[in-house]
């Protein structure tokens, strides 16, 4: 019976128990709460489970319609029905979810709930931050701050493609003579931007390069940048950055936002981490994480190191470490 389903060879549970169920499904997606209406009569559930490097695919069937409750959930999530039909709502929004209209992207830390009928199952794909605040922040050479956040919005044709590519590797990774472990790291990184495309966040202009296109830069915010630039690692406040570009914080304020899409402290602070990155890539031997977190104006090193690491992905002493084996090599 495995075999016959997607990542058949991947499965990590079959069960008629829904606490079972539970049990698993709440390490996995933050499920709180199952409940079914006619008492999981006809319950009968596959669950075949596949980490791999930045994501994980899930394949279930559960054969009754129940509803679940999801909360704080650590992971950026997407889901394809394969069969059936159901309801979602999240983060206040609700929707249909089939094989037409497609699934349902969702970033951590919200609420959700959703129901589905017996007939229903599905493909769910799984992405840490780190890994796609990894890949952002490669897409764009740019720190990821503020966090990324999902708007709720799709991109019809871009969320086929995903599919396409989503059902391509579970049939993959359901095959004994599968492809190499390196093309498979590439339908992984592809899987993962085209996320990023698919659906829309708060950093969607930047990536299509919109932003910068429709609004020319002015001259008060490129004063401003090349101060900051200039004077990086000096203690900058917005009073001070407005004074250099000869004009009223309110008007810096508005312009840099809509230039840049973020507030001059903020590329400041991005700026600064760019610069710890740089530093860090290039160290010498001898080089400390603390000693970069200080010299680019970051008194609190757990402040430094989690900052650093939701900008790009990683730990300031993983990209140090490897700067220094690379040397060594």
């Amino acid at each position: 019976m495995a075999g016959k389903t997607l990542l058949g060879q991947h499965q990590i549970l079959r069960t008629r128990d829904p606490d079972e169920l539970l049990a698993r499904m709440e390490p996995l997606f933050a499920v709180r709460q199952l409940e079914m209406p006619d008492a999981g009569r006809d319950f009968d559930c596959v669950l075949n489970h596949l980490p791999l490097h930045g994501i994980s695919l899930t394949y279930a069937r559960y054969g009754a319609p129940f509803t679940a409750d999801v909360s704080q959930m650590s992971s950026f999530m997407q889901g394809f029905p394969v069969s059936g039909a159901g309801t979602v709502v999240w983060n206040g929004r609700k929707r249909s979810v089939n094989q037409r209209d497609g699934g349902i992207a969702c970033d951590p830390g919200r609420d959700g709930r959703f129901r589905y009928d017996q007939n229903f199952s599905h493909l769910i794909l799984k992405i840490s931050p780190e890994a796609l605040t990894r890949r952002l922040s490669l897409l764009l050479d740019q720190p990821i701050d503020p966090p990324l956040s999902l708007d709720g919005t799709v991109d019809p044709k871009r969320s086929a493609a995903q599919r396409r590519l989503v059902m391509f590797l579970a049939k993959e990774m359901s095959r004994r003579d599968r492809l190499p472990e390196l093309a498979l790291r590439e339908i992984e990184d592809a899987i993962i931007i085209n996320f990023l495309y698919c659906n829309g966040h708060n950093y969607s202009a930047r990536l299509k390069g919109a932003l910068h296109a429709a609004t020319p830069t002015s001259w008060h915010v490129r004063r401003a940048q090349e101060y900051m630039q200039q004077y990086w690692t000096e203690p900058l406040t917005i009073e001070m950055l407005a004074q250099v570009a000869s004009t009223s914080v309110r008007n810096l304020f508005v312009q840099f936002h809509r230039a840049t899409g973020v507030s001059p402290m903020v590329w400041l602070a991005q700026h600064r981490l760019r610069q710890a990155r740089r530093l860090l890539t290039a160290a010498e031997p001898g080089t400390t994480v603390t000693g970069v977190g200080c010299v680019c104006g970051f008194s609190n090193m757990g402040n430094f190191a989690a900052r650093y690491r939701a900008a790009f992905g990683e730990r300031p002493s993983e990209t140090l470490r490897f700067a220094l084996k690379s040397r060594l090599s």
